[in-house]
């Protein structure tokens, strides 16, 4: 299957969202924190991008990040997905079994405004999905403490995937996962040190203003609490509950989850019209262009250069090496 072109270039804002192909997996427990605590923070360690904002649930994770070096995106990703999926099925005591779905959403935002709505959309994603009445009370791994208390910067364990063993039927639980965790924590003589940047997407819109970030900041609270309000308002008319706290954080993992997934993969985020139709136009432009220079490249014209901001494909095999006779 034919990669899909993404468009990620140097100082851009995304929003991406990776999701597991089937189950429950990304629990609330101590087990699953400490392994998205290492994996996310060593990702960024090798592959530098600018996290702004995340949440996980059960089966996806959302992040806003501002680019640094477009080739680091995939990267990035890659690392994540693959150091978890391996520490996953170790726990599960599976082998060559698929995690994540294929590839992640990364539509490029443009404008301030949108980039708003896209946070405010993550931190009030328990709410929507009633799993929690707020941010606060939901026990998933988030960067909202830290967002809102401003202690940016954390150190955490690093993880390795043979550290992990596959977990008895009896350890499925929450003390299992407990003891587990203790126990990983515990052997790990590294650390991993991860850095917030809340304000790296004003400034990537040119807002440095530090009284203009605050206000930035105090409205994305504002719209949190606003969907939060609309959500218990519509859990009250449908006579709905959320599934709450203890409950989450006693989940086991589930196989057998088949997650309900709908709409399409999006290039770009605007409220405005105008923005999308600019660059839609722009970037199948910009696709044109790369499918003619790897054109080039397959005809062994390697002189044309890929366009900057799309991430190139590996060199076409323009021969085979002879045995020597």
């Amino acid at each position: 299957m034919a990669r899909a072109m993404k468009y990620h270039p140097r100082g851009s804002v995304l929003f991406c969202t990776l999701s597991i192909e089937e189950g429950l997996l990304l629990l609330c427990n101590p087990l699953c924190e400490g392994i998205l605590k290492s994996c996310l923070g060593s990702a960024v360690q090798q592959y530098p991008v600018k996290v702004c904002h995340f949440l996980v649930e059960a089966t996806h994770v959302h992040i806003v990040l501002v680019v640094e070096n477009p080739e680091d995106v995939p990267r990035f990703v890659r690392h994540f997905k693959c150091e978890s999926a391996h520490m996953l099925n170790r726990l599960l005591g599976r082998r060559k079994r698929t995690v994540w779905c294929e590839g992640y959403d990364s539509p490029i935002v443009l404008t301030p405004v949108r980039t708003l709505v896209a946070i405010s959309y993550l931190y009030s994603n328990p709410a929507k999905d009633n799993l929690e009445s707020s941010i606060e009370r939901y026990p998933g791994f988030s960067s909202w403490e830290m967002f809102i208390g401003g202690k940016n910067t954390q150190e955490w364990k690093r993880l390795r995937r043979d550290q992990f063993e596959a977990l008895r039927a009896e350890s499925h639980n929450l003390r299992g996962y407990t003891q587990e965790s203790n126990r990983v924590q515990a052997a790990s003589e590294e650390s991993v040190l991860f850095t917030l940047f809340p304000n790296a997407w004003l400034e990537a819109f040119g807002i440095t203003d530090a009284a203009e970030q605050s206000r930035w900041n105090q409205r994305i609270e504002q719209r949190v609490r606003l969907i939060e309000a609309r959500s218990q308002r519509l859990r009250e008319q449908k006579r709905h509950r959320v599934l709450g706290a203890q409950r989450l954080i006693q989940q086991r993992f589930d196989l057998t989850y088949r997650p309900q997934r709908s709409g399409r993969r999006t290039w770009c985020l605007s409220e405005r019209r105008s923005d999308r139709q600019t660059f839609i136009g722009f970037f199948k432009a910009l696709m044109t262009e790369a499918r003619e220079v790897l054109s080039r490249w397959r005809l062994g014209d390697l002189t044309a250069k890929y366009p900057p901001g799309l991430h190139p494909p590996s060199m076409p095999r323009l021969a085979n090496v002879l045995p020597y006779l």
